[in-house]
């Protein structure tokens, strides 16, 4: 499994628990700055991971429905979602 990959899965599921924080903090009622700051990490952190991962369909390294479910309004539940399914295909090393 190439690097490349390695490092775009580990940012993806990052943006999941960052997103997942900005919904606990939101729903919550907590502090709005902390809102604010989440939201703002989190919406650049998914305009990044769109972009990484079109990169990396371009590249072959990644099948276009990665794409498709990173950019849909799942996000990156989506994108992690599908690499949990990536993985699961993919034949395991050693």
């Amino acid at each position: 499994m190439s690097t490349y990959y390695r490092r775009v899965r580990a940012f993806s599921y990052f943006e999941l628990v960052l997103f997942t924080s900005l919904l606990v903090v939101w729903i919550g009622g907590f502090d709005p700055e902390l809102k604010t700051v989440l939201g703002w990490c989190h919406g650049f952190g998914w305009i990044a991971l769109c972009l990484l991962v079109a990169n990396g369909c371009a590249r072959n390294i990644f099948p276009w429905p990665l794409l498709a479910a990173t950019v849909s309004p799942a996000g990156p539940l989506g994108s992690s979602i599908g690499f949990v399914v990536l993985d699961r295909r993919l034949p395991s090393e050693g």
